[in-house]
């Protein structure tokens, strides 16, 4: 099945050329024929060989509506007639199947596919022209999401068999973006305490229009790399071989634990602060995943991102060493931040609540990402 290539855009033109060749021979035999029949009487038995081909040409040629019975004429212009039926279903099977060779899917199977995903990721962090935050955090998720969406609406449009593994690497990417997304925007017009950091981040003296499009540029760059493993996997996705299945699934499971994890971690410690800003009381999270684990939330988002690498290292296997080159890139450059800003976090809280007692026996007993389990 052609079908089942990956990104394939000649699938549109197979049915034509199946038709001219099938309507060619149909042809040829009714020109061979002619003497015979003429020259032999007919057989009231059994059913002409050429009524059954044409019978079968009348069920494959589409939108052609072959006669039930050909008139009174010699076989050479029903011959004729064959042909020329054929040949306008060829040119009309053509003419439609053109608009479609120049699809999303073209692009992504071709050597642009890299600068398009970027391209794709860039849109998003253009919300830098609101507020430069927005590109490391709602602009962040959205990018993300908006990857994911066009590979796999390059798939669909490309009529290519779609794996459930690649569903599943798709599925969870989009899942994550759009909730990390949405969920930064509401934190960001909900928490006061989240606005008042912003504006001392380095990134918020993004002032003017060339600092904004530097930064837009370096970012959207980074995330694309992060997805890359999706575009590889997407243009390799029935090509992996069967005995490498088994990564692609170790790594969707921890994508998806990671999702899970985040989604939870971020949820427990909204409504956390929700009920700490009601009472006044300015005490650290400590509950639900944060009992034993200090920042739940960034393991889930380092365990997301390692878990999506892997899922595309079989495609990356088959693509060749360089299609790895953006991939670790993206995953270096998002495990070193998440384990930054957790040793970040730690000395900030340790400085605000060094002396307090409860403080100490919490950190004693919690891990900064692992969870201290004993």
């Amino acid at each position: 099945d052609p079908r089942a290539r990956g990104f394939n855009m000649t699938t549109s033109v197979i049915r034509p050329t199946f038709l001219s060749s099938v309507a060619t021979t149909c042809a040829a035999s009714f020109k061979t024929r002619t003497t015979r029949l003429v020259s032999s009487p007919p057989r009231t038995s059994a059913k002409p060989k050429a009524a059954v081909g044409l019978r079968s040409l009348h069920g494959r040629v589409t939108n052609i509506a072959l006669p039930r019975a050909f008139p009174d004429t010699s076989m050479e212009s029903t011959a004729c007639m064959v042909t020329e039926l054929a040949g306008k279903a060829t040119a009309a099977a053509a003419t439609a199947a053109a608009p479609a060779l120049v699809t999303v899917a073209a692009v992504l199977a071709s050597q642009l596919a890299f600068p398009a995903l970027w391209a794709v990721g860039a849109v998003p962090c253009c919300l830098a022209f609101l507020n430069p935050i927005y590109v490391f955090s709602v602009g962040y998720g959205l990018s993300v999401a908006a990857q994911a969406v066009v590979i796999w609406f390059a798939l669909l449009s490309s009529q290519v068999w779609i794996p459930t593994t690649m569903v599943l690497h798709l599925a969870g990417t989009v899942l994550y973006g759009t909730r990390l997304g949405v969920f930064l925007y509401i934190r960001s017009v909900t928490w006061p305490e989240w606005n008042a950091r912003a504006k001392n981040a380095p990134e918020a003296k993004a002032s003017t229009i060339p600092q904004k499009l530097a930064i837009i540029t370096v970012c959207s760059l980074l995330y694309a790399s992060m997805c890359s493993p999706l575009l590889w996997h997407a243009q390799c996705a029935n090509s992996v071989p069967g005995g490498q299945v088994p990564i692609v699934i170790a790594g969707l499971s921890a994508q998806w634990c990671g999702f899970l994890l985040e989604t939870v971690a971020d949820h427990q410690k909204s409504e956390y602060k929700k009920n700490v800003h009601k009472s006044n009381d300015n005490r650290w999270c400590a509950v639900g995943l944060y009992e034993t684990c200090r920042h739940p939330n960034y393991l889930g988002e380092i365990l997301f991102w390692v878990g999506l690498f892997i899922a595309g290292v079989p495609a990356m296997l088959c693509k060749g060493w360089w299609s790895f080159a953006p991939a670790v890139v993206g995953l270096l450059f998002i495990v070193n931040l998440m384990t930054s800003v957790s040793k970040k976090q730690d000395e900030k809280q340790k400085a605000r609540y060094e002396n307090d007692a409860a403080y100490e026996q919490w950190v004693a007993r919690t891990g900064s990402l692992l969870p201290k389990l004993w």
